[in-house]
């Protein structure tokens, strides 16, 4: 086994430990930096850097601060999902680093399986259906905003929502509320990240043909296939493009056969 070091103050490592024992790597916990310091979900800190940048910037401070050859970060983004703008949406990004060979493979997992939502609330009746449709008290939740005299994260304690709720409602006329995205208070977001950790070994598994470096994978995808009826170009993969991040070693794996019609932006417009 291989140590792989995972910065994350949030307990993600159990989340990751199997699949990566898989692929011969052993996680330990890297919790001496303050991974706030590069973005909050509730916005007291703006994350400066796309996600890759953010998980690549955490895997090597891994490796640094853990003493390792291999580093672990990640990164996940809240948002509408990517197809019809219309359902909250998670994406997990894994990065794993080798400071030796200095390159890096990344894998990510998607999904609408998510209680990711806020809401201003103007009576307790509201703010409890909020909590409930949120998964309170498993899932945790945030009361204010960041600069206000009310901000509470991480509350999962009944008596406390209830309660800060009511007082804050004494002051003012609507409290925001909004659910905690933590890995470690978001049972919905660790499962999502466990998918994530599930598709980096089986990249991880897969040795450039030149040098053996993990995680040789496909770095680009081209499409046009042709269409079985009318040999159409359609969107489905003509080819991909593999890439070692390591030794830069590259091929083009052609697709063989024909996509179906129901693909094909002429005979199914």
């Amino acid at each position: 086994m291989q140590t792989v070091a995972f910065l994350t103050n949030h307990d993600k490592a159990p989340l990751v430990a199997d699949s990566l024992a898989d692929s011969g790597f052993a996680v330990i916990t890297v919790d001496s930096f303050d991974t706030d310091r590069l973005g909050t979900f509730s916005r007291e800190v703006s994350r400066l850097g796309s996600a890759h940048e953010t998980a690549l910037t955490k895997a090597r401070l891994a490796a640094q601060l853990g003493g390792t050859r291999y580093g672990l970060g990640s990164e996940g983004s809240f948002g509408r999902d990517p197809y019809l703008r219309m359902l909250p949406w998670d994406s997990e990004l894994l990065c794993w680093w080798d400071a030796e060979q200095g390159y890096a493979v990344y894998a990510s997992q998607g999904g609408s399986d998510t209680n990711y939502a806020q809401r201003w609330v103007s009576t307790l009746e509201e703010a409890r259906a909020f909590a409930s449709q949120a998964g309170f008290p498993e899932h945790a939740l945030i009361i204010g905003q960041p600069g206000e005299a009310l901000f509470c994260k991480g509350v999962q304690d009944p008596a406390h929502f209830e309660r800060s709720v009511l007082d804050a409602l004494q002051q003012q006329a609507r409290v925001w509320l909004e659910t905690d995205m933590r890995a470690h208070l978001n049972p919905r977001r660790r499962q999502l990240i466990k998918r994530a950790a599930s598709q980096l070994a089986m990249r991880l598994a897969i040795r450039c043909p030149a040098c053996q470096a993990a995680g040789y994978s496909v770095h680009q995808l081209q499409t046009g296939l042709a269409c079985r009826d009318c040999d159409h170009p359609t969107p489905q993969t003509l080819s991909e493009h593999w890439l070692c991040g390591a030794c830069g070693h590259a091929e083009v794996r052609h697709r063989t056969g024909f996509a179906e019609p129901e693909h094909c932006p002429q005979c199914n417009p």
